[in-house]
């Protein structure tokens, strides 16, 4: 950030001001920035109101703005600003600050505080203070790294999802042959657990298996001894244990004790 006395500070406009020199340093399609940054929004703190007026700054800067050794800034007006996005004033500052903030744009500033450049006969800027969209290139190897692990985590997440699914199904089969062979158990208030509805794995799988906690003890495969009641999924097996024994989660090796 520029400072000139017109705005105070922060240390996420200074950390703001160090992507926009490093961006100036890279050659990144005005596209990919933009498009980078929109897909991890969510996990970096932004929310539709802001990405709108990204999209607004992105829309009046040109193809040569994102060159090495260039600036993409914007001084479009205010009131254009907020004819574009439909924000008033105030909303239109706190959302500008907000992608400052988040280190997605910086601001520069000019000596009279006020939004104003200049592009020579090839439309490059050869002066301009305004909103500065530099720091988007700066980050769009590290944004499109994060959407990568954030995909990564979703895909697990189904994966166990389906797994707690398969396991269940797998325990109430178990519960119910334990009934139709009359074996002595409390058979029917675990088909109760296993059955409700509340208890949906397909919301929050993490909610259902402490639920279970204090009836079934959860041991991977470093545990030999398996009753021939125990289900066995990939790297876990769930099985019956008595109430006298507290609950224990091993996988790998690594125990783990509920709180």
């Amino acid at each position: 950030m520029t400072h000139t006395g017109w705005r105070k500070p922060t240390p996420g406009l200074v950390q703001a001001e160090k992507y926009a020199q490093a961006g100036e340093r890279l050659a990144v399609p005005k596209s990919q920035a933009i498009v980078a940054a929109k897909k991890v929004a969510a996990a970096i703190g932004l929310k539709s109101q802001d990405l709108l007026l990204l999209d607004t700054f992105g829309a009046v800067t040109q193809p040569q703005d994102w060159e090495q050794g260039r600036r993409p800034i914007v001084w479009a007006s205010n009131n254009f600003l907020m004819e574009q996005t439909g924000f008033s004033l105030a909303t239109l500052k706190r959302h500008a600050r907000r992608l400052c903030e988040a280190g997605i744009i910086a601001f520069k500033d000019s000596p009279n505080g006020k939004r104003y450049g200049a592009r020579d006969e090839d439309g490059y800027i050869v002066e301009a203070y305004g909103f500065d969209l530099a720091p988007l290139a700066a980050r769009a190897e590290e944004f499109e790294a994060l959407h990568a692990r954030l995909q990564e985590e979703r895909q697990f997440c189904k994966s166990l999802r389906n797994t707690i699914t398969i396991t269940r199904r797998v325990i109430r089969a178990k519960i119910d042959k334990a009934l139709e062979s009359r074996l002595k158990g409390p058979w029917r208030e675990l088909q109760d657990e296993t059955t409700c509805p509340s208890r949906s794995v397909s919301r929050s799988p993490r909610a259902w298996l402490p639920s279970c906690s204090s009836r079934w003890s959860i041991h991977g495969p470093s545990t030999p001894e398996v009753s021939s009641w125990a289900c066995s999924v990939p790297r876990f097996s769930f099985r019956w244990r008595s109430p006298s024994t507290s609950p224990t989660c091993r996988r790998r090796g690594v125990s783990w004790r509920p709180p």
